[in-house]
């Protein structure tokens, strides 16, 4: 193993993005609930439906990227890159509380 520390982080990360997406399809049935009014939802809410739908490209790309990052043993770069889909995932936590 290149470095240890950095595929732990990685795997531990991604590990929190396959249970955030199980959060994540009970905001995406709970949005389309609130579609039936779309007509009344106003700028701040349709992007952040935007941002919530953008979570499994988040969650697939950013993995992907990390680790093709950590082959070419470029360790710092693949764990930030890695934990971006984490900002989707801490609020997920964090309304379930």
């Amino acid at each position: 193993m290149k470095n240890a520390k950095t595929a732990l982080f990685l795997l531990a990360t991604q590990f929190l993005y396959v249970i955030g997406t199980i959060f994540w399809a009970i905001f995406v049935l709970m949005t389309m609930l609130m579609m039936e009014q779309a007509d009344d939802m106003n700028t701040i809410q349709m992007l952040s439906m935007i941002m919530m739908y953008l979570f499994p490209a988040a969650s697939i790309g950013a993995p992907i990227v990390s680790w093709i990052l950590y082959h070419k043993r470029r360790f710092v770069k693949a764990a930030w890159i890695g934990a971006i889909p984490l900002l989707w995932v801490f609020p997920f936590f964090g309304f379930f509380e």
